[in-house]
């Protein structure tokens, strides 16, 4: 009986963090109520708080719970990468730029301006999760021979983390007649073999 209760739990917590960043991620944390989410998931909202002790609690859980999605997906691609550093990078840029898709630019605006804890959170687990497994890669590409060994790892950090930040934004990448599979595929491209021709 222990056991159901503890699975049953388990479910309904599964389901209002899914709930909770699509309403957070959207619509945004300040304008989004504990009513409306337990009325989508037909539960009360004291089951919720049972759950997660606050409003704040939650959407730190759903951020947390984002970045270890993302973790899981980049873990994936770095151990079945069969040095293909090219098609590694591709499939890394892919992933996040899926999952930083997910945030609406305003619903991430409101965060960064009016939730300073929930903000700080989000900037070590980017730093930590998706800054460093980068470079490792990178790292790796050096130790075997397919990236430049004078070439500024911290640079190219830098570079693709902004570039696949830009390329969440439907605004821009409306602007190029091609698919974001498209975009993703040719930035990797450059930024592993450059934009000069090779000289015969």
């Amino acid at each position: 009986m222990l056991d159901m209760t503890k699975n049953k739990n388990k479910l309904t917590k599964r389901k209002i963090l899914i709930t909770a960043r699509r309403y957070f991620f959207t619509i945004g944390y300040s304008k989004v109520t504990m009513d409306e989410m337990a009325l989508e998931l037909h539960i009360s909202k004291k089951t919720i708080y049972q759950l997660f002790k606050s409003k704040q609690f939650l959407l730190e859980s759903v951020i947390y719970d984002f970045f270890q999605e993302l973790h899981e997906k980049i873990k994936q691609i770095i151990e079945n990468h069969c040095n293909n550093q090219s098609n590694v990078l591709k499939q890394f840029m892919s992933s996040v730029q899926s999952q930083i898709s997910q945030w609406n630019m305003k619903a991430f605006e409101e965060i960064s301006k009016n939730n300073p804890r929930a903000w700080s959170i989000i900037t070590h687990l980017r730093e930590k999760m998706i800054h460093n497994e980068l470079r490792d890669l990178l790292q790796e590409g050096k130790k075997e021979g397919t990236i430049r060994k004078n070439i500024d790892l911290d640079i190219i950090v830098l570079i693709i983390l902004n570039t696949v930040q830009s390329i969440a934004i439907p605004e821009i990448t409306s602007q190029f007649p091609y698919s974001t599979e498209e975009v993703i595929e040719m930035i990797a491209k450059i930024i592993m073999h450059g934009i000069i021709e090779p000289e015969i």
